[in-house]
């Protein structure tokens, strides 16, 4: 997918933010009120992700925002997130925003297993990017129990796992620039090519084919050599599932014909 003659660039957005159990309040409030109950949090495909890279001495972490992909069942019947490898590595805490209080993270759960793919500083621009196009970039979310999870949020209602073909008609979903839709321009067993533009924060979110509602892939990055081309790249959701060790796509229904 990343391998072009302009450099891609990976589009997993920065914050600085408070991460918080989802209980009291933060830490430098001296006296602590007794904690209230969190209100519950659900979370589906196109859903907004913090994941925590840099714990800081005031207490704030310094976080990726990526978007969620799809939900996916393990083997033993659990479910879990797919997202792209890029915007985390195994262990990383992960979070969603906080209601009713800016630069705050409600922590929900970890990354579970993630492809962690090497990346490189483009000289020529000081971004971040993949080092090698072909690196797989897939990672799972494990979530805490007392998070709601759901096959189908908005737009995004996947009802099968879709193989891509050029001339598909698709729609991705993405925290930075919304529903946008387009052609798929080429794409192979593990990776695809649409004329979308996608900018940070978008990284991971889900690809949905228009005609059967087929999970198709998850944001991985996008051509910056030419601002006039808007190009995205994807890894496809059936070579993640394969990977992350025999996962199954959760659908909203049957496959549409």
């Amino acid at each position: 997918m990343r391998a072009r003659s302009a450099l891609p660039g990976a589009i997993a957005g920065t914050i600085t933010a408070i991460l918080t159990a989802g209980l009291g309040a933060p830490a430098a409030q001296a006296v602590p009120a007794p904690p209230a109950p969190a209100p519950a949090v659900t979370v589906g495909p196109g859903s907004a992700i913090s994941i925590a890279k840099k714990e800081n001495p005031d207490g704030t972490v310094d976080a990726s925002r990526c978007t969620l992909g799809f939900i996916a069942v393990r083997p033993d019947g659990s479910r879990v997130g797919l997202i792209a490898g890029h915007c985390g590595t195994t262990g990383q805490r992960i979070g969603v925003p906080a209601a009713g209080k800016p630069n705050t993270i409600r922590e929900i759960g970890r990354v579970a297993n993630s492809s962690n793919p090497p990346t490189r500083v483009n000289p020529d621009t000081g971004k971040r990017g993949p080092a090698d196009p072909s690196a797989p970039d897939w990672a799972v979310l494990e979530f805490r129990p007392n998070v709601t999870t759901t096959a189908g949020k908005g737009a995004v209602q996947p009802r099968s796992v879709g193989i891509a073909r050029a001339g598909d008609r698709v729609c991705q979903q993405g925290v930075t620039t919304g529903w946008r839709c387009g052609v798929v321009i080429k794409a192979d067993a593990r990776q695809i090519a649409t004329d979308i533009a996608s900018r940070q924060g978008d990284s991971g979110g889900p690809l949905i084919r228009l005609s059967d509602g087929a999970a198709l892939g998850i944001v991985s990055s996008i051509l910056t050599g030419d601002p006039a081309v808007a190009r995205t790249y994807y890894w496809t959701v059936s070579d993640s599932l394969a990977r992350a060790g025999g996962l199954t796509l959760a659908t909203v229904g049957p496959a549409r014909i």
